[in-house]
């Protein structure tokens, strides 16, 4: 009866630190997940910044190039 009785305590520590595991990887897997978000935020903002300078850049490479063109025609 004692064999019993510390089999059914060593299986319900057992299931006990599984179920702790489980919630530490669910925690874990949690902050992953938000430290990602904000790495795929801040790299999105990057981008759509060189974008804006890229697109300035060509944007005003453009607008010198059509005033040349519009002095020579006049």
């Amino acid at each position: 009866m004692a064999a019993v009785r510390w089999w059914l305590i060593g299986l319900l520590a057992v299931a006990f630190a599984g179920c702790n595991t489980a919630q530490g990887v669910k925690k874990d897997v949690a902050i992953g997940v938000e430290k990602t978000g904000e790495a795929l935020q801040k790299s999105g903002e990057a981008v759509g910044n060189a974008l804006n300078k890229t697109g300035d850049a060509v944007g005003g490479g453009l607008k010198k190039s059509g005033e040349a063109v519009q002095k020579k025609v006049e």
